[in-house]
């Protein structure tokens, strides 16, 4: 890579999908396999050899500017705030002037693996063009747009692409120059945001596609931090750095505890001070945050657990997200498989989503949390009662 260059990291979003688990959090902060997602952007940076990052924060930002400055100390940090999110075009031209060009633009909020930056930078060293773009095949192009790609460059930007035609999708990586503020300063809004994609195409030379095996996961749903979090245990596990000791897939922090009767499957992580009782089985999949005491003889399986988060003993909890410090009492079951999940209006059929408990949320004992259920921060659910569908924030489920 010639070098160095400077990046840009887009992470003032929410994350809005990702309710009830955004509300005191940005996505970017969403943990998987028990690192917060924007730690693997700024991984694959430093690996490539970047030295100098501005971040664009906006929602919560507070928390991202806090974790990196005390987890990044050997590079050079820059944060600037974007008021309000009006798509990743405007979150870019918040960093106009910061960086020297050519210079990296990584979206915060996806999995990625320095092999997709390495393959950007190529491109664009190589090339002939105004700027460079990874792009990733999906099979859901929809949920993205897609970009048109024609002998090594990008040709358009569709909306909303047919099914009959191949289309690979917008990776969220890139190596501009400054000429993309310009083409930014043209570009239209589309009801009220700017996109990049919509100055990519308006630049003055061509725009070099960037094809990688690179690793590139985007958790857009609750179940998809599942999948992502499956994913990269399984394929990527030099990713996940969780310190301790790392025994055939199962990563167990040094100052965890986990009792001698207890079971933890591959692939799966017990982050540092987690207490695993007597009798409790930690399935595969499943990831244990910070402090996290699972009770005795509890299963957990395809699970993420947040920081300081207790679960009492004798309880079942499948394909289930639970954010930090929440309680679940004894005997309360998720027992997770298909649910119909309404999110932004929109019917999402079959998807694997046991449910989904906010930060400091209450757990009774003997719950019965339906598949699918969101359970919002702070609400309380009484013990013995079944809860189903959205529980809005601070409710009080009767029994």
């Amino acid at each position: 890579m010639n070098g160095p260059f400077e990046a840009i990291v887009l992470a003032g979003g929410e994350g809005s999908r990702l309710r009830p688990l955004t509300k005191y959090r940005p996505k970017p902060m969403l943990p998987v396999a028990n690192r917060p997602i924007i730690e693997y952007v700024l991984d694959a940076l430093v690996a490539v050899g970047v030295d100098r990052v501005v971040v664009v924060i906006g929602h919560r930002g507070d928390r991202i500017r806090d974790h990196l400055t005390d987890s990044y100390r050997d590079i050079e940090l820059a944060f600037v705030t974007q008021k309000n999110q009006l798509g990743s075009g405007h979150a870019l031209q918040q960093a106009a002037g910061l960086v020297d060009d050519p210079f990296i633009v990584v979206n915060g909020d996806n999995v990625l693996d320095a092999d997709l930056v390495r393959a950007t930078v190529a491109r664009f060293t190589t090339g002939d063009g105004a700027a460079a773009a990874a792009v990733a095949e999906s099979a859901t192009p929809q949920e993205y747009g897609a970009v048109l790609t024609d002998n090594g460059h990008i040709r358009a930007v569709i909306e909303n692409p047919s099914d009959a035609v191949s289309y690979r999708i917008n990776a969220g990586v890139y190596v501009c120059t400054d000429d993309i503020f310009d083409a930014l300063d043209r570009a239209d809004t589309r009801a009220g945001e700017l996109y990049i994609t919509d100055a990519l195409v308006d630049l003055p030379g061509d725009v070099l596609v960037a094809e990688t095996d690179g690793t590139w996961l985007d958790p857009s749903y609750p179940w998809d931090l599942l999948s992502v979090t499956e994913s990269l245990l399984l394929a990527r596990p030099d990713l996940v750095g969780e310190a301790g000791s790392f025994d055939d897939g199962v990563f167990v922090a040094d100052s965890a505890n986990v009792h001698e009767t207890a079971t933890v499957e591959a692939p799966a992580v017990v982050g540092p001070d987690c207490e695993v009782d007597a009798g409790a089985v930690v399935r595969r999949a499943t990831c244990l945050g910070p402090n996290t005491h699972v009770g005795p003889n509890t299963v957990v399986e395809r699970s993420i657990l947040g920081p300081d988060t207790t679960v009492g003993g004798t309880a079942l909890l499948r394909d289930t997200l639970v954010g930090a410090g929440a309680t679940i009492g004894d005997g309360t079951v998720a027992a997770g498989g298909p649910a119909d999940v309404v999110i932004s209006d929109r019917l999402h059929r079959n998807r694997r989503l046991g449910g989904v408990v906010g930060d400091r949320a209450t757990i009774g004992a003997n719950v019965t949390l339906e598949s699918g259920v969101r359970v919002a921060p702070t609400t309380s659910v009484p013990a013995g009662s079944t809860a189903t569908g959205r529980l809005e924030d601070g409710a009080e489920v009767m029994h």
